[in-house]
């Protein structure tokens, strides 16, 4: 039986409930898996929750406050463990612990299988269980702490509808005689490897409006980008934070030369002036000294 969608889910974050949590795990032959990392708010992304749910509990683990190694060998004994989308989610977890799911049920690969038209977790909880998921706290920065009831209520809700999902959903791959295929997908989608990221200094002409800029200004943008990757490294920022590409596209078209030619610029703010002003200028400088 699935709780309400308000309950609360058991928080674990010390040793003692890990353990309790373990022991809960140990007969279950079925696990629902879920994290949350802060890719929208740092440079160098990391799992910040781990959410885990059985036929009748529900978890929501804190890989910042306790080791989270111990979940391992138990989600890698075999038992199947049932993800959404889990290709997002099997990088992060061998990046980060060397974790492998080699018994995965992806929800969203079995309904794209079976054709269905939406593939969210949201829209398909809503058509099989009339339940709108909350997407409140979609854009949450999971690494901050402390967490609040709604956070952890909000995380949990992720695996909270896998299991029943996951059986309605198997039962129609066996019925329409492509379980096997749906197997296979699941085994790719398990083997895929953490992809490390690498930044390319030449990101900057994918960069829409590009390729619409004179020559001096494709120089300032690459300097734009050059420069924006520096301050989003040092400062642990994902870059686009940092400065938008639609706001370096028209500093290299305008080229301002002063601090006071700055204002005006629709995305830089008196904060992102006051991190990046110095920068901007100097890139601009350097890369069209004549313009």
């Amino acid at each position: 039986m699935t709780p309400p969608p308000d309950a609360l889910p058991i928080f674990v974050a010390d040793p003692e409930a890990l353990a309790r949590l373990l022991e809960a795990l140990r007969d279950e032959p079925v696990v629902a898996v879920d994290t949350e990392s802060n890719s929208f708010h740092v440079y160098r992304e990391r799992v910040c929750l781990v959410q885990l749910s059985t036929r009748s509990q529900h978890f929501v683990v804190d890989p910042l406050a306790v080791d989270v190694r111990p979940l391992g060998p138990v989600l890698s004994d075999g038992r199947e463990t049932v993800l959404h989308g889990a290709d997002y989610d099997v990088r992060c977890l061998k990046r980060e612990y060397g974790w492998r799911l080699p018994r995965l049920f992806d929800t969203f690969a079995a309904a794209r299988r079976l054709g269905r038209e939406q593939l969210g977790l949201s829209a398909l909880v809503e058509a099989q269980f009339g339940v709108r998921l909350s997407k409140t706290f979609q854009k949450s920065d999971w690494g901050r702490r402390p967490l609040t009831r709604e956070q952890l209520a909000y995380a949990s809700l992720d695996t909270r509808y896998l299991l029943p999902l996951r059986d309605l959903l198997a039962g129609e791959l066996d019925a329409r005689g492509v379980a096997d295929e749906a197997r296979r997908e699941f085994d790719r989608i398990a083997s895929v490897e953490p992809r490390e990221r690498v930044f390319d200094p030449e990101g900057w002409r994918r960069i829409r409006g590009a390729r619409d800029l004179d020559p001096a200004g494709r120089d300032v943008l690459k300097a734009l980008y050059l420069a924006r990757e520096d301050r989003a490294r040092a400062s642990d920022r994902p870059p686009f934070k940092v400065l938008g590409e639609q706001t370096m596209i028209d500093i290299a078209r305008r080229r301002p030369r002063s601090a006071d030619e700055l204002t005006g610029f629709p995305g830089l703010t008196p904060s992102v002036l006051r991190r990046m002003g110095d920068a901007i200028l100097a890139a601009v400088k350097s890369a069209a000294p004549d313009a």
